[in-house]
């Protein structure tokens, strides 16, 4: 441990940095999920190094990572912080923010996504509040880091994104012209970028994106009001040229609310994905999804939360119901 003390104090006191900082903090949480069937037990501890810097010129710099994200040497060819797949690395000042990583692509850091319930955030119903955008955020991840740019003025926000088009999980100078989450034998060469604008008025907000991978493009609308305790937000994507071989995806509408009574939060959604079938006889689909949960803050960073998730998606031999309780933490 004074070793440490040591190297960090050294490295905060040495010519060329005018602040230097690494920080560990952490999440945890423990419960119940409900998968449709069958009651489970679920838990979970991270850690986070953040690290942040300033140089004598006042640039601001930093990085983050979880320790999780770190598993390049048991698992070269993981996502890692090592090789720029995990965690993010960035750079601010005057000009604007530049973040490079596993980063979220110029859509989703101008509109979001539905609001998470639950202990688990959304992930005991595979995280359906969150809105599928093309660029960004674990999409594209076998072209390497995805690169994010913000700049704000006043109460307008631009963003811009974009991967490098190199694909380092398969040899091929083609791409597929599949889905940007793709594994080594389904993926694409073909740059993905993303650019959207906001504008900011304090108690609300309103987004607008334009996203494209391969022949697959995504016009997206996001916005958000609060009055008092009260929130609702509205997120609306259209898509075309978007296959999974039997559909084509056509669009996602989304609303949640929030309401908070002094330590207790109710949160909720709907959203509905529409699909148009590209193969006879097959008809056009439309997937519902909605759901409800509730936080109680505890204090000292601990939360009870629990919540309930109605989707279309998960009929898949088990119930389409599925819920969760237990405690979050953050350390």
């Amino acid at each position: 441990m004074k070793k440490v003390l040591f190297a960090t104090s050294a490295l905060v006191m040495s010519a060329g940095f005018a602040a230097a900082e690494v920080a560990v903090s952490g999440d945890g949480r423990m419960g119940m999920i409900y998968d449709g069937d069958d009651i489970q037990f679920s838990s979970r501890a991270r850690v986070l190094f953040t690290l942040t810097g300033e140089s004598d010129a006042g640039l601001s710099f930093g990085g983050k990572f979880r320790v999780d994200q770190e598993n390049y040497s048991s698992n070269p060819g993981g996502r890692s912080a090592a090789k720029g797949s995990a965690g993010e690395v960035w750079i601010s000042g005057a000009y604007g923010k530049l973040s490079m990583g596993d980063v979220v692509g110029a859509a989703e850091a101008a509109i979001g996504d539905l609001y998470e319930i639950g202990y688990t955030d959304g992930e005991f119903a595979n995280d359906i509040e969150e809105i599928w955008y093309l660029v960004g955020d674990g999409n594209n991840k076998d072209q390497g880091p995805t690169v994010l740019y913000e700049y704000s003025i006043d109460s307008i926000s631009f963003y811009a994104s974009a991967t490098d088009g190199s694909n380092t999980a398969w040899y091929s100078t083609t791409g597929s012209g599949d889905w940007g989450d793709a594994d080594a034998t389904d993926g694409s060469d073909d740059v993905a970028y993303s650019l959207a604008a906001k504008y900011d008025a304090g108690n609300w907000w309103a987004s607008l994106a334009y996203s494209k991978h391969d022949d697959a493009d995504e016009i997206a609308l996001g916005a958000e009001a609060t009055f008092d305790q009260f929130s609702v937000k509205g997120v609306y994507a259209k898509y075309s040229d978007l296959y999974d071989g039997v559909y084509e995806f056509d669009s996602t509408i989304g609303l949640s609310a929030a309401y908070n009574m002094d330590a207790i939060t109710v949160k909720g959604f709907w959203r509905r994905d529409s699909w148009d079938a590209t193969v006879a006889g097959v008809s056009d689909e439309d997937y519902d999804s909605f759901g409800i949960g509730a936080d109680y803050e505890l204090g000292g960073g601990a939360t009870l939360a629990g919540a309930i998730i109605d989707s279309d998606y998960l009929d898949g031999g088990r119930g389409d119901t599925v819920a969760d309780l237990g405690v979050k933490f953050k350390f």
